[in-house]
């Protein structure tokens, strides 16, 4: 009964004792398919480290380097033998050693497990022949025993830092040239850079500009018309482009331009670089060339015509003054005084002309303007008496002498006071004002009459240009005024509109003794 209970209790025993070997046998057998896997992994992460694009560096706890991949070797230029073993701040500029240091001993207090190391702001790497390079870098840290290891990884930025320099520099010259410079988007053309010059000569903010295209302020091309002019740059039959055309400002308002196409790569994207170049005033320069060479040919037109058709118009006048000295036939009198009047007439459009044509050379001396004005006044007493126009004076003050000749101006007085009482037909009020600002006097010709259409006021120094009924003015008065005033270095501009008055306003250079010679 014992040797049978004994035995089964060492059966028992037994069996527990094969189950405990099963177990470890499962256990190790667990363990060693777990130490593979272990080298399995690590061989793989050891791939992948060597593999790796980024630069990453692995330090003990007194920073001292353990592991090395290939593309720090790359980076630094040290092979990995000889960098394991030295310490991190042979890769590091002297100047940032200390604080590299300190950042690294405080983040391995802080038991974290990584951090981007753009909290010791500008970080820069020490190629082995000295050149310094900007990285970008993150660090990790971890324990293996009583030992601290940090992993950083490195990230060459120079080519990046290379185009963001190259983007801020452009955008300065950019902003900083007089030309209107855009770059916009080969595909979407949708604005992707627009300076300053263009965002204040168009009026557009550079937000509205964002969801814009060159189409929409080139109103003479669709989307369709300008994809088609921009074939030549993208297969390649033309590095560059230059064309004419207009933009329209957000006003409404359009102004020339020459546009300048050129097709760009910037980072992973074409553009056009589009230089504009506002020829509004060049236009207005080419415009004025072109009224002076006219000017010249009428000059010399008019010469001749006065030499050709004085001398039989003062024949005719003189005959005409003959036949009504001896007839006493009072209907031929008035046929002969009706010739008389209207060769005086034609002999002041020829003296007109000629006024125009061969300006004497102007004879400038200091003088009291409002004298001048209030001489030419006493002229013109009866027609304003008879028009029924109101006269307004405000020429007080103690305005300076202004440098001019006083013949000419005058001429430029009568003529303008002319104008304005022709153009008040029923009565009104003509309103004569001058004041002085800066380095000019300034004389105010105003009237109540019937007004110049805005259509019309850029054409009213033009030759021959009149809104008179024919017969009744040349076209000649306000050029000659327009001209006496730019020989004397002053200015002429008109503020009107069409039944509400018209008011001129010259203004004529201040004697200065150390500028002007009398």
């Amino acid at each position: 009964m014992d040797d049978r209970h004994h035995k089964e209790v060492l059966i028992k025993e037994l069996q527990a004792l094969q189950q405990e070997i099963g177990e470890l046998r499962a256990v190790e057998s667990m363990h060693r398919e777990t130490q593979e896997g272990f080298q399995a992994i690590e061989v793989q992460l050891a791939g992948i480290i060597h593999s790796a694009m980024d630069g990453i560096i692995t330090v003990n706890d007194s920073q001292h380097v353990v592991l090395f991949n290939a593309a720090a070797e790359q980076m630094f230029g040290y092979s990995a033998k000889e960098a394991i073993g030295q310490p991190i701040d042979i890769f590091i500029p002297d100047r940032f050693r200390d604080a590299h240091r300190r950042h690294i001993e405080v983040y391995g207090e802080t038991q974290g497990t990584n951090r981007r190391m753009g909290a010791l702001g500008s970080i820069s790497g020490l190629r082995r022949n000295g050149e310094e390079f900007p990285i970008e870098a993150s660090i990790s840290q971890f324990k293996r025993g009583d030992h601290r290891f940090y992993t950083v990884i490195l990230r060459d930025v120079t080519e990046r830092t290379q185009v963001e320099e190259s983007l801020a520099r452009l955008g300065r010259l950019l902003d900083e040239s007089v030309n209107e410079i855009f770059l916009f988007d080969a595909q979407t053309l949708k604005f992707t850079q627009v300076n300053k010059g263009a965002q204040e000569n168009l009026g557009y903010s550079m937000d509205e500009l964002m969801n814009m295209t060159p189409v929409d302020i080139k109103p003479e091309f669709t989307w369709e018309t300008f994809q088609e002019l921009l074939k030549p740059l993208y297969d390649g039959r033309k590095d560059k482009m230059e064309f004419s055309t207009f933009h329209r400002r957000k006003n409404g308002s359009d102004y020339p331009v020459e546009v300048h196409l050129q097709l760009s790569q910037l980072r992973q994207s074409q553009v056009f670089l589009a230089i504009i170049l506002d020829i509004s005033d060049r236009k207005v320069l080419e415009s004025q060339l072109r009224q002076t060479e006219r000017l010249a040919e009428m000059g010399t037109l008019a010469a001749g015509m006065a030499h050709e058709i004085g001398t039989p118009m003062n024949v005719i006048l003189g005959r005409a003054e003959y036949l009504m000295r001896k007839t006493s036939e009072e209907s031929t009198k008035q046929g002969l005084a009706t010739i008389v009047t209207q060769v005086e007439r034609i002999t002041k459009i020829m003296n007109q002309l000629l006024s125009f044509a061969r300006r004497r050379s102007i004879e400038r001396r200091p003088m009291v303007l409002a004298s001048v004005v209030h001489d030419m006044l006493d002229v013109v007493q009866d027609r304003l008496k008879r028009q029924q126009v109101h006269l307004v004076l405000n020429l007080e003050g103690t305005c300076p002498k202004v440098f001019a000749d006083s013949d000419q101006i005058r001429q430029v007085i009568l003529n303008l006071v002319m104008n304005a009482i022709q153009a008040m037909e029923t009565g009104g009020t003509l309103r004569i004002s001058q004041e002085c600002k800066d380095s000019s006097v300034y004389l105010s010709i105003a009237d109540t009459g019937c007004g110049i259409s805005k259509e019309n006021i850029p054409k009213l120094f033009t030759p021959f240009f009149t809104t008179k009924e024919v017969g009744e003015g040349t076209g000649l008065g306000l050029t000659v005024v327009h001209g006496i005033i730019q020989e004397h270095e002053g200015t002429i501009r008109v503020e009107s509109q069409k039944k509400k008055g018209a008011t001129f306003i010259i203004s004529l250079p201040i004697f200065d003794s150390t500028r002007h010679s009398t």
